[in-house]
């Protein structure tokens, strides 16, 4: 009998999942590594400030943390608190007290890390 009834309650709540709350569910590659073309507009770089603007609204996971490293792999910049940001956040990582070039920026998720690289002038 407990088994008919937690089986009817899963049953239920599994169909009354609105759709906003159905993607929570999706599974997704947890090996993935990726330069997403489709977020192309969640990176801005500010040339005369030499700031780099990550927009976290446009990109359509959970992050976790963000680590800059140059492109032989020397890592300049490091922060694993982003899962504590809300999700409408403009980040911002400030390139000053670092050589003009090119830098790979690594966006780490709860199941995959999406890297994109920058050039900082």
């Amino acid at each position: 009998m407990t088994k008919i009834v937690a089986a009817t309650a899963f049953i239920a709540v599994f169909f009354c999942i609105s759709p906003a709350n159905a993607q929570m569910l999706s599974v997704q590659n947890s090996t993935t590594t990726t330069e997403n073309k489709q977020q192309d507009w969640s990176f801005y770089t500010d040339a005369a400030n030499r700031m780099l603007y990550i927009d976290f609204e446009k990109i359509n996971v959970n992050l976790a943390a963000v680590s800059v490293k140059t492109l032989d792999g020397k890592l300049v910049f490091k922060d694993d608190s982003l899962w504590q940001l809300p999700v409408n956040t403009i980040y911002e990582v400030d390139f000053s007290k670092q050589p003009k070039g090119d830098f790979v920026v690594e966006l780490r998720t709860f199941t995959t890390t999406i890297r994109r690289t920058v050039t900082i002038q």
